[in-house]
């Protein structure tokens, strides 16, 4: 067998290594497209306005949509004159106050036992608590409106036997002066 003397070129074992200009050329080119417009067209202020005024008013003369209202204006301020009413001109209306249906005081007299802010309000007050603001006036109102239909119905207690049961009516009738001091005067 011969022998064979080793080369130091490589065979072609793998792909070759191209220049940059031929791998250009082998490439593809992109595909060129128009690129998209950011804005409206130039004019396009106009040309919309125009394009509106055909629409509207049905003919399609050159209008300028700069040009503004033909109405005169005055350049001396005239007196504000006020409109007279004429004497003979009545109202054809007559205002009259409107009726609400009311309920009967026994009705309304149970809506107020049976209302439930009221009752949380009463044991607020009872509890030793100062009602401010909303509450108080909520709470002044129902009270005065139910003592009012107590009186109507003639469920109120008389004046004297709430004074009696009253140990501070109690209290304030009694003058202390007296049985201290003793004095008859």
């Amino acid at each position: 067998m011969t022998r064979q003397k080793k080369s130091r070129s490589t065979g072609n074992n793998g792909q070759r290594h191209m220049p940059a200009a031929e791998a250009r050329k082998l490439r593809q080119p992109k595909e060129e497209t128009k690129k998209k417009g950011a804005g409206k067209k130039s004019g396009s202020r106009n040309a919309i306005v125009e394009y509106k005024a055909e629409q509207q008013t049905g003919h399609s003369g050159p209008k300028d949509p700069r040009t503004g209202s033909k109405k005169p204006i005055a350049l001396v301020a005239e007196p504000a004159v006020a409109p007279q009413l004429k004497p003979d001109m009545q109202p054809k209306a007559r205002l009259t106050k409107a009726v609400v249906p009311g309920l009967s005081a026994a009705e309304e007299l149970a809506m107020i036992e049976n209302d439930t802010l009221l009752q949380q309000l009463l044991e607020r007050v009872e509890n030793n608590e100062v009602l401010t603001g909303k509450d108080a006036k909520y709470f002044n109102a129902k009270t005065a409106r139910l003592e009012q239909l107590l009186e109507q119905l003639g469920l109120a207690e008389p004046t004297g036997a709430a004074e009696e049961d009253d140990p501070l009516a109690q209290f304030e009738r009694i003058d202390w002066r007296k049985s201290i001091l003793g004095d008859e005067d």
